[in-house]
């Protein structure tokens, strides 16, 4: 009896020692369940932060592109007002070319006798030589300066008439600015030359002074000529 009590208690004993245990082993089965819960929602706070910070980019890198395109759109247009631009200024400097390229030089007649007469009177070199830039009018025997600039010009007068004054004068707009004059020997030549600053539109013509005469022909005895030394 009493051994049968033994071993009855001593199965207690190894029933109670393994439950003990059993609950030691859940103790510690539910301590790493819970650290591995912890160590789960840990990384999923992460995982979503850095799905978070993933969203972000993508959005950054959606704006970034947006950005791009425009700029390249605004890069195309400025492209475009970049060549219209250098378009316009070509066309400007061609112009400003053309313009500072003027030169003139014209004869007289090759009627022979001219003059006297008894007013001061407007000498007209229809015979042009070269009419570069179109400053000269051969109708009226004015230079009109097209644009505002430094300019030379230079005359030269012939009389044949032995005894007979010649006298030429070289006005700027309605002032006479130049006069020559000589008493012909009989083949008398006078040349002279001056430097003018001209506003736009700037006049510049000879006039035959009165009671004196010109010899002129085929040989171009009498020249009015003119150039433009440089804009301003």
């Amino acid at each position: 009896m009493n051994s049968r009590l033994t071993a009855a208690e001593n199965k207690v004993t190894a029933i109670t020692e393994e439950l003990e245990a059993a609950k030691t082993e859940q103790q510690l089965l539910k301590k790493k369940v819970e650290e591995a819960e912890r160590l789960i929602t840990v990384q999923a706070t992460e995982l979503a932060a850095l799905v978070s910070r993933v969203t972000t980019s993508e959005k950054e890198v959606q704006e970034q592109k947006k950005e791009l395109t425009s700029h390249r759109e605004e890069l195309n247009v400025s492209k475009t007002e970049l060549q219209f631009t250098k378009n316009k200024l070509d066309e400007i400097q061609g112009a400003v070319s053309a313009s500072m390229k003027l030169a003139f030089s014209a004869g007289l007649t090759t009627s022979g006798k001219i003059g006297p007469f008894i007013s001061e009177t407007p000498l007209i070199y229809s015979r042009v030589f070269t009419n570069i830039g179109e400053g000269y009018n051969p109708v009226t025997g004015i230079f009109t300066a097209p644009v505002k600039g430094v300019y030379y010009f230079r005359f030269t007068a012939f009389n044949n008439k032995s005894g007979e004054w010649m006298a030429v004068n070289l006005y700027h707009n309605c002032k006479r600015i130049l006069h020559n004059s000589e008493l012909s020997s009989g083949h008398t030549t006078i040349a002279n030359a001056l430097i003018l600053q001209l506003e736009q539109g700037g006049m510049v013509s000879m006039r035959l002074e009165k009671n004196c005469g010109l010899y002129d022909d085929t040989n171009s005895l009498n020249t009015f000529s003119g150039f433009l030394l440089y804009p301003l």
